[in-house]
């Protein structure tokens, strides 16, 4: 393949994955731009990732741990560090905690007095996202203690009448709302068939599964997400192990230590296609969670039952925002994917260019 058609072939697949990339292919190894640009792709989407777990993720152990390589003197290498260790290490700490806080929630629930608010609140927390359950043992069971002590450890729930309209929607939810967790919640209330349930659903568990499928989808994302980069970044580490020896070598171990590195780049390329179709898919999740939340926003305007609608009205709305960002990020590591991808085409290209040159 000559230069001018291997400057097509670029062009061609720059155009295919849908990214601009450098068309610049230099024919001798040591001229290569195209391995810092890789490596600065990865370096940028490795300090995005790393600040989003900062201000977003949903565990205090991982974003400490992330602030903390944020903020090293040690540059990148705290980043890669924190990604490798110190982010299985802060999650497993986590994981600790959380099991820890649901033992004494449930300890607390088993050993509680029937009709008891320290019983109806920690049945609550038992369901709730770990943020939530962390809170209670922090400070909801001294309050329902308190207020147990108050009331003689009678408890009444205030629930809003139900109307046929509310058992319709909670059946609509259960039916077709995206979220497993909501779903979930609205059949449980309908299984139970009492107005108690419904009015539970309403005051305190659809929030509660919207709640854990929010964090199930950054949960599951993020550590996707980090698989992709370690393999990657594995992968990159092997084409430039390559690469380097292509240029110390000569004849048949040059040939294969290229045969090599083209191998690896391909394989980035295949990787990080897929990524970027993944990231797609999940956009396309939280497209439709950021739709139903508009929806339900509509509903709750809309809505004559004696529900509280205006707290429904502001988690929907809250709920829009959340998801709209979720598929703005998602739509960004498509992009990002899609970009490393295309940047390991152009690499296997020159290699490809320069084995021909030697033929």
């Amino acid at each position: 393949m000559g230069r001018h058609t291997l400057m097509r072939a670029v062009l061609g697949a720059a155009l295919t994955v849908g990214t601009v990339v450098t068309t610049t292919v230099p024919a001798a190894l040591a001229d290569t731009t195209t391995v810092t640009e890789n490596q600065v792709a990865l370096a940028s989407f490795r300090r995005d990732f790393v600040m989003r777990l900062a201000l977003r993720d949903a565990m205090p152990e991982v974003r400490a741990e992330a602030w903390n390589a944020l903020r090293s003197n040690a540059g990148e290498a705290a980043l890669v560090d924190f990604l490798a260790v110190g982010y299985p290490n802060a999650k497993a700490r986590a994981a600790q905690r959380i099991d820890r806080n649901y033992k004494y929630i449930k300890r607390v629930n088993d050993f509680s007095l029937p009709g008891s608010a320290v019983r109806a609140t920690s049945t609550v927390a038992l369901a709730a996202t770990p943020a939530a359950q962390a809170e209670y043992v922090q400070s909801g069971h001294a309050n329902a203690q308190e207020l147990d002590r108050v009331n003689g450890n009678r408890y009444e729930e205030k629930l809003a009448r139900m109307a046929q309209a509310d058992h319709d929607y909670v059946a609509e939810l259960a039916a077709s709302d995206p979220g497993p967790q909501v779903r979930a919640a609205a059949n449980r209330a309908l299984s139970t068939g009492t107005e108690a349930a419904i009015g539970l659903f309403f005051k305190y568990y659809w929030g509660i599964g919207a709640d854990l499928d929010n964090e199930a989808f950054r949960r599951t994302t993020s550590d996707q997400n980090e698989i992709w980069h370690s393999k990657i970044r594995s992968l990159t580490e092997a084409a430039l192990a390559a690469e380097k020896a292509e240029r110390e070598s000569s004849g048949e171990l040059a040939r294969k230590a290229r045969a090599d590195a083209i191998a690896a780049w391909r394989e980035i390329e295949g990787q990080a296609g897929q990524s970027s179709v993944d990231w797609a898919a999940e956009k396309a999740k939280a497209d439709r969670q950021a739709a139903n939340w508009a929806s339900v926003a509509a509903h709750a305007r809309a809505a004559q039952t004696e529900q509280d609608w205006a707290a429904v009205l502001a988690r929907a709305d809250q709920g829009n925002t959340s998801w709209a960002d979720e598929a703005e990020w998602a739509l960004q590591q498509a992009n990002s994917w899609r970009s490393i991808a295309a940047q390991a085409r152009l690499n296997a290209l020159a290699a490809i260019d320069r084995d021909q040159g030697d033929s």
